[in-house]
């Protein structure tokens, strides 16, 4: 993911606008149009985006390594022991197994005529409503479905993320440590105080004072003026998380 986060972040802005023309077929929807406007924007912010998620979801998915290996296990012992139909029947509270069929939720209906000929089972470190399926045109079905034993793990790690929030807040203040937390990724000033909803000149007081902490750096951009947090920064986010 850290790979995949630093594709999106270098990918040239030409490159993204024709990526975007192939999926459309020359056609960019009005959805997208802010993207096109301004490419090198969105790819650093959709970069930051990603970044944040995956800070969020790796912790979770290496607590969730017992429970895929168990799970493999668990599908190995009903397919040699007869045991398969009730193991498809409690996949998940969307997915229902009736009579030798796969009952799906209807969000994404497979193509008529289409034989489900092989199945192939994929547990998600994910909601216990999740529900992902693929059937390709050789009849091969991918089926997605929440595994079971993560509800305790996500409600942990929720509660780890709310006390690092909360001491990172403790040590700098909330809108300091706001600041800090935002500036993982390039922003602008008026935007950090949009997001923050307070005024320009109290988000430029706070960020000089963490610029002179050494826990943020500002750029000059033509008219406008960029904050990032340094590595100073980065290694007390680090610290309290």
């Amino acid at each position: 993911m850290r790979d995949e986060v630093r594709r999106i972040a270098e990918m040239p802005p030409a490159a993204f606008l024709a990526d975007l023309e192939r999926t459309f077929g020359g056609e960019v929807l009005p959805a997208w149009r802010k993207a096109t406007d301004n490419p090198a924007d969105f790819l650093n912010a959709y970069a930051g985006l990603v970044r944040k998620v995956w800070d969020a979801v790796a912790p979770v998915w290496q607590q969730g390594k017992p429970l895929l290996e168990r799970e493999i296990e668990r599908a190995g012992v009903a397919s040699v022991t007869g045991t398969m139909s009730a193991f498809l029947a409690n996949l998940s509270p969307r997915i229902a197994f009736v009579d030798g069929n796969i009952l799906l939720p209807d969000h994404a209906p497979i193509e008529k005529g289409v034989t489900v000929r092989k199945l192939t089972l994929m547990p998600l470190v994910s909601g216990t409503r999740a529900c992902a399926y693929h059937v390709d045109h050789h009849g091969h079905m991918y089926l997605g479905y929440p595994i079971a034993g993560l509800a305790p793990l996500l409600q942990n790690e929720a509660a780890r993320a709310e006390t690092a929030a909360d001491a990172l807040a403790m040590m700098l203040g909330d809108l300091r440590a706001d600041i800090l937390r935002t500036g993982n990724q390039p922003v602008t000033m008026g935007k950090l105080a949009d997001l923050l909803h307070c005024t320009a000149g109290t988000v430029t007081y706070h960020c000089r004072q963490l610029e002179q902490a050494g826990l943020l750096s500002r750029e000059r951009r033509g008219r406008e003026v960029r904050i990032l947090r340094t590595l100073r920064g980065d290694a007390l986010v680090d610290a309290l998380s």
